[in-house]
């Protein structure tokens, strides 16, 4: 998109991180940032640089700040609170049902036990960087996804997808 994501302007006027930060502080306890510095967050590192999005998720599920997390990305600026309610069920990994890449469901948001910490390392060690790959290791509990959140759940990745999308 020839500027990192986090950084993108929506029609709103706000950045795609403002968006994601504003959905953390109305649905979770603590927020997060993973991979990156942003003024007055707390930001973790990767343990691994360049490894991708799970080996952000081993820096968070290492960092002893909770037992459970809710994991987004910062280019799923229309998520909604509401919307990720019931993936704090029990379980070690829960997403939503529905296609994603495959035959697999769509694997972000996800809600992921502190407990998958080892899972993660060991995945990572043998080569592994895939998160469909990941939570294929797991054992994960797929929610029926509501209908009519198709976008709320889509990764904003490319300018025609950010001019078809509908801000608040």
């Amino acid at each position: 998109m020839g500027t990192p994501k986090h950084e993108v302007t929506l029609p709103n006027g706000k950045t795609m991180m403002d968006a994601m930060l504003a959905f953390a502080s109305h649905t979770a306890t603590n927020t997060v940032v993973v991979g990156g510095d942003i003024n007055g967050q707390h930001c973790l590192h990767d343990h691994r640089p360049g490894l991708g999005p799970v080996a952000g998720i081993e820096a968070l599920l290492t960092s002893n700040i909770d037992d459970r997390y809710l994991v987004v990305g910062c280019d799923m600026p229309l998520l909604k609170t509401e919307t990720v309610q019931s993936l704090f069920i029990s379980g070690d990994a829960v997403f939503f049902s529905g296609k994603g890449k495959g035959d697999f469901p769509t694997s972000l948001p996800l809600v992921i036990s502190a407990d998958c910490n080892q899972a993660c390392s060991t995945y990572l060690e043998g080569g592994g960087r895939s998160l469909h790959g990941f939570l294929r290791e797991l054992a994960c509990v797929v929610v029926d996804r509501p209908a009519g959140i198709e976008q709320q759940l889509s990764s904003i990745n490319t300018p025609e997808q950010l001019d078809n999308s509908s801000f608040e």
